[in-house]
Parts: structure tokens; sequence; C-alpha cells
């Protein structure tokens, strides 16, 4: 198979030479000179590496998809769960994806601010997590001991005809960058400069081809050896209440039992808000008590005051 494609890179690459060395036959040697020099200061910066093929005319190559014999699977899992030990739950997160041989890719976190005491205020994360493929599910199945799992979904993504169409592209295109490295290896620069240079331009363009396309299938080989798993904690008081029974009974007891736990919570936190304040509220109960206490008295000097006032004197 290899030896067939080198050897349709071979005589196409001839044939692209043969058309091209006839259209700069044509043009003087001062024009050939100045796409030269233009070329060494090429910079190859309108290339995009995230655009297969961009600034190319090659075609996508098709493959027949009943020859695959591996199938290139990329799995995802969108998670979101809960936890009442959100510290703990963390660790041993990070303890279970050492164990299943991944890694954190990335991850955000809203701690719990030291100025805001309520019980209500509470802690989240999001974590971006790569797990080898063949421990994945293994994985998603064990946090199901470590939080409360509120949504579990997972999506699989087959690319194999997109990723053996561009393998396929690969092997022809460092065939023919075989071929001109030969060609240009027995070319005579001083005889056949207008060859020369045109191998040269060919080359540069194949080389850049093949680094768009190589970065492409690593880029689908990362994500096929690891799976995805974007995960969401959300620390919480109560677990949520997961039911498939939607009857009017079981929705108004939901409804009761949801309702309680928000008076209990908002009792709790009132106790701990009049706890927190009752130094404030005695100093300042304090203070209005002297007030009052200093206003009384002045009030009854001056009475007493104006009685002695008042009084005929003998």
């Amino acid at each position: 198979m290899k030896k067939h494609i080198r050897l349709y890179a071979i005589l196409l690459a001839l044939l692209s030479l043969t058309l091209l060395f006839a259209s700069c036959a044509a043009d003087n040697k001062a024009t050939a000179n100045d796409a030269y020099y233009d070329k060494e200061n090429y910079s190859g910066e309108d290339v995009k590496l995230d655009s297969p093929g961009a600034g190319f005319t090659d075609t996508e190559q098709k493959v027949d998809t009943t020859e695959i014999t591996e199938r290139k699977i990329i799995k995802t899992f969108d998670i979101s769960s809960e936890t009442k030990d959100y510290d703990t739950a963390i660790a041993s997160l990070n303890d279970l994806i050492a164990q299943h041989g991944g890694y954190v890719e990335s991850a955000s976190s809203s701690n719990k601010s030291l100025n805001n005491s309520s019980a209500n205020y509470t802690r989240h994360a999001n974590y971006t997590i790569r797990i080898p493929a063949e421990n994945a599910e293994a994985f998603v199945g064990s946090m199901g001991g470590l939080f409360n799992i509120t949504s579990n979904q997972s999506s699989i993504q087959d690319i194999s005809e997109t990723y053996y169409s561009i393998e396929a592209r690969l092997e022809e295109l460092q065939a023919e960058r075989d071929s001109l490295i030969d060609i240009l290896d027995a070319t005579d620069t001083k005889k056949d400069y207008d060859l020369w240079l045109t191998v040269t331009q060919r080359l540069s363009e194949v080389r850049q081809q093949i680094a768009v396309y190589q970065g492409q299938l690593n880029r689908y080989d990362s994500k096929v050896a690891y799976s995805t798993v974007n995960l969401s904690i959300n620390e919480v008081i109560a677990y949520s209440s997961i039911s498939e029974n939607n009857s009017f009974g079981s929705r108004l007891g939901a409804a009761f039992k949801e309702g309680w736990n928000d008076f209990v919570i908002g009792l709790g936190d009132f106790v701990i808000w009049f706890a927190e304040a009752l130094p404030t509220l005695i100093l300042l109960g304090a203070i209005a008590a002297a007030v009052i206490i200093i206003i009384r008295a002045a009030v009854r000097k001056k009475k007493r005051k104006n009685m002695f006032d008042q009084t005929p004197k003998a």
C-alpha cells in the first residue's frame, strides 16, 4: 500500500513540476530571483493550525468505512453532584482521579466567604477531568460513593472516517515530501535554478500541510485515549430528593418537606445571627439605659430647681 502511495506521489510530483517548470521558464531571471527571496522571507502566518488544509488546494481523502477495524471514539461525560462534606469529598475526588490514572485539565471553585456565616451560603466547584478511556466508566461509577449524583449524561462521537481520511492524506504528503527531497538532492542549482526554486516552494507547502494534519491527528489521539468528564459539585445542607413519582401527593409531600427544611434553616440562621449580634445588642442596650438614666436625672434636677424658685421667701 505504501509503495503504491509513494509511486503515485512521485508521478504526481513529476507531473506538477513539469507544468510548473514550463510556466517558470517563461518568466525572466529577475522575476525568478524576486520570487526566491520572497519565499525565503515567508513566515507562514496565513496557515491556521486549527483548520486542516486551510490555504491549500488539496482535496480530502475518502476512506472505505467498511474496512475500518479500530474505531476512533471520543467519550464525554457531564455530571452534576451534591455533597454535605465539601472538603472531604474534594480530597477523595483527587485520590479517585489518581487511582484511575487521570488528571485534572482545569478546575474552578467558589469558596465560602469568611465574612458570611450563614448556613445557606454554600460552595461549588467545576472540574474538567481527563481519564484513560478504558477506565472512564469505572471512574464515573465510583463517583456515586463520593457525591449525591443529580444528573449524569454521556455522549459518544465517532471520528473514525475523519481520522483515517486525515491519516491517508498525511501518508500521501509524507511520500510526496520524500520524493521532492530526492529531486532536490539530484538538482544542480546553478544549471536548473528554476527547477530548484519550484521544488523548494512545493516542498515548503507540503511540510506546512504535514504539520497541520499531524497536529490534528495528535489532538484526536489525545481525545480518544483520554475521555473527558465535566463535573460540577455543589455543597448542600440537605440532598435533593430525586423521585420518578410525579403524583400530586408525592409533589405535595416534597413541597412540604422542602418548606419545612427552609423553615428550619431560616430559624437556625436567625439563632446564629442573634448569637453573633448579642454582644452588640447588650452594649447598645447599656448605652441606651445610661442615656435614659442621665436624661431622667437631669429632668428631676430641673423640676426641683423650679420648685425651689417658686417657694415664697420670708
